[in-house]
């Protein structure tokens, strides 16, 4: 008489938890914060009328790679989709034209509303998984909110 062995598997899959288990699924937005916070420093000892036209010309930028992304991926062929993230490069780029306009007392404003549109449209991207991946949508919030901190708490 043979015996029969009969394995069984859970396929269970073993998450990290706590500290190591956040930084092992978000590690990409830790690099965009540390990212964030180099460029702020290295932007810092520029006259403010570089610091505005690099800050609006980003925020028009963070919406142009959107649309670039979604395009690439496939994901704007409905032209509703299309048209929403068209119209919020020409929204966004309208951000940087008036805050190259203005004053740099009045520009550190319209920049920081830019960057927290910009973190409001991210939120909006992360929350339907479309157009860029989860990930990216993440780590470009935390920057713009970082960014748009350093605005208001700071200035150019």
């Amino acid at each position: 008489m043979t015996g029969n062995t009969v394995t069984v598997t859970t396929g269970a899959v073993h998450r990290r938890t706590g500290l190591s288990g956040v930084l092992a699924r978000h590690w990409r937005t830790g690099v965009a914060a540390t990212g964030t916070v180099v460029s702020l420093s290295l932007l810092a000892p520029l006259p403010d009328e570089v610091q505005t036209s690099v800050s609006a010309w980003s925020v028009l930028l963070a919406a142009v790679i959107y649309l670039t992304w979604g395009t690439a991926r496939g994901e704007l062929a409905s032209r509703r989709l299309l048209s929403l993230q068209t119209a919020a490069v020409l929204g966004f780029g309208a951000v940087a034209v008036a805050a190259v306009a203005a004053g740099p007392d009045a520009a550190r404003y319209v920049l920081a509303a830019g960057w927290l549109a910009h973190a409001a449209w991210d939120v909006a991207h992360h929350r339907v998984d479309r157009v860029v991946p989860r990930w990216y949508s993440e780590a470009c919030l935390v920057s713009d909110l970082m960014i748009a901190a350093a605005l208001l708490a700071i200035g150019l």
